[in-house]
């Protein structure tokens, strides 16, 4: 009896030697994302049965904070998300894995799968990744096909020119023409406009901005026209369903949350509306702008092998897949990083054939140093050309003065 107990005592010691737990902390504004996260642990867990989870979802207001105080003490979360500049600016703290020094197979995995201009945004200037993409938001252009073809427009603009003459009409036909809700009137809004002139914030290698070049400026004057010229509202967040709806705006500009929220919130013109790409600038490019959020592994961690090991799983197919099921249940669009797995979302086919088309034109925020600091910069810079009438150049000039001193500290 003495030693078949002494086998029980042992074989319980070894089990709870084995088992494993992860902490996971996701930003978020509710409760969802641990909501969407959680089965696809589930699914790990299946074949992972002395694995344990703790997912909770963080305020975006409180996150940093919350990451840096947990680096600080060496508690907290085993992995983390946060927002596209939150790898590397953690990682270059220290608080956070290179992962690409010491999983370099992994990391080369996910730049192959991974959404192109988010990698670059995340990805230092000398090629350190010490995060990977978690999930994407992109802008893209909604429309009521109604309204337009009762002024004359055939189909989405696809041009700048075709998107002038769109408003052009529209107004003529007593509405009220075009708005842009996320970032409006600032260097997000802006921010698409500049790559499709064939433009950027900085040089390619991050030494001086650039935002002050010839198609910088071209698109900075384009761009003024939506709001001098065509009276495009200047509030922080117009209300774009709302102005569909109505049909005073039949063509609006935000982030693909729409493609969920208007068929609930705005279901009388269910069928009369459509999503397609930003119109193409002169580059013939349709680019938009892209955020989402990172996910890394906490340097302090005491399971580093296990934390890559189920972040590889998340890149999985049937982990995608859960993910994007769980939240349609709770009445999220949730876009993964593999955009090779858009096809999964449970939308329209000519609504997702609009997203996946504008998911392969998008670029992320720079991530060259002292871009964060210079935003506010780069946003009164356009507000002096929109709402006092500063000269576009002498404007974008400043900025990049900005930017240039920010890229030197």
């Amino acid at each position: 009896m003495k030693l078949k107990t002494l086998t029980a005592v042992l074989a319980l010691s070894l089990s709870a030697a084995q088992a494993e737990k992860l902490t996971i902390w996701l930003v978020g504004d509710n409760a969802n994302m641990a909501t969407i996260v959680q089965p696809a642990a589930d699914l790990y867990k299946a074949k992972h049965k002395d694995v344990t989870f703790e997912i909770r979802t963080i305020p975006w207001s409180d996150a940093y904070t919350k990451y840096l105080a947990a680096i600080a003490s060496k508690t907290g979360p085993d992995i983390i998300t946060g927002g596209l500049s939150f790898g590397i600016s953690l990682g270059e703290q220290g608080g956070l894995i290179n992962l690409s020094q010491k999983y370099p197979d992994f990391t080369a995995q996910v730049r192959k799968v991974a959404q192109k201009g988010v990698m670059n945004s995340i990805t230092a200037t000398d090629g350190t990744l010490f995060a990977i993409p978690f999930d994407l938001t992109v802008q893209l252009m909604y429309y009521r096909t109604d309204v337009l073809a009762a002024a004359g427009i055939k189909g989405a603009p696809r041009t700048w020119n075709d998107y002038n003459k769109a408003v052009e009409k529209l107004r003529a036909a007593g509405k009220k023409g075009a708005l842009i809700q996320w970032g409006n009137a600032g260097w997000l809004s802006y921010f698409p406009y500049l790559y499709q002139a064939g433009g950027q914030l900085y040089d390619d290698k991050c030494t001086k901005s650039v935002i002050n070049s010839p198609e910088g400026v071209t698109a900075l004057k384009y761009f003024t026209d939506f709001y001098t010229k065509y009276k495009a509202p200047t509030d922080g967040w117009p209300d774009m369903e709302a102005g569909l709806a109505s049909g005073d705006y039949p063509i609006g500009i935000t982030g693909n949350w729409s493609l969920g929220s208007l068929p609930v919130g705005q279901p009388k013109i269910e069928g009369k509306w459509k999503a397609a790409k930003l119109p193409a600038g002169p580059t013939g490019k349709s680019t938009a702008f892209i955020g989402g959020s990172v996910m890394g592994v906490m340097s302090y961690t005491k399971v580093p092998d296990l934390a890559v090991d189920f972040m590889k799983f998340l890149y999985t197919a049937p982990a995608v897949k859960a993910m994007i099921d769980s939240a349609n249940k709770v009445g999220t669009l949730w876009i993964p990083a593999r955009t090779d797995q858009a096809s999964k979302l449970q939308l329209p086919a000519d609504r997702k054939a609009a997203l996946i088309a504008q998911l392969k034109d998008a670029e992320g925020p720079a991530n060259c140093r002292g871009w964060e600091e210079s935003g506010d910069a780069v946003q009164k810079a356009i507000q002096a050309v929109i709402f006092n009438g500063t000269d576009p150049k002498e404007a974008l000039d400043a900025a990049a003065a900005t930017m240039n001193k920010n890229l030197k500290k």
